[in-house]
């Protein structure tokens, strides 16, 4: 059964802020939800993060970040791996789809912006 503590989405908010300082203009909002899965919204970068600048906001498929931001925009998919790969430390997905068998350490979920608050390119 997913499941993730408190101390760790602690520790996984203090690294991202650590890699993305607020005074370089950037601001998160890092969250667990369910006990079960840890939720990173961007919401404001100094860089163009969206596939599409006219979205206020846009999920982010943790599992197609490289094929989706390739050759759109480098320095996003560097990004958004960077913070996928925190966001997933200690992680484990012992699922086998054969045998119907799904396991897993947490859930991840990424956004771009929030449907309430929109993502700001500073």
């Amino acid at each position: 059964m997913a499941y993730i503590t408190t101390e760790s989405v602690k520790e996984m908010r203090n690294t991202i802020k650590n890699l993305f300082p607020v005074k370089d203009g950037w601001k998160f909002s890092i969250t667990r939800d369910h006990y079960s899965s840890v939720s990173c919204s961007i919401l404001q970068a100094p860089i163009e993060l969206r596939v599409n600048e006219n979205n206020t906001n846009e999920n982010v498929n943790n599992f197609w970040i490289n094929e989706r931001y390739n050759g759109l925009n480098d320095k996003a998919t560097e990004i958004l791996t960077k913070i996928n790969d925190v966001l997933n430390l200690n992680n484990f997905d012992k699922s086998d789809i054969q045998s119907d068998y799904f396991h897993v350490g947490h859930y991840v979920t990424i956004r771009i912006g929030q449907w309430d608050k929109p993502f700001i390119k500073i």
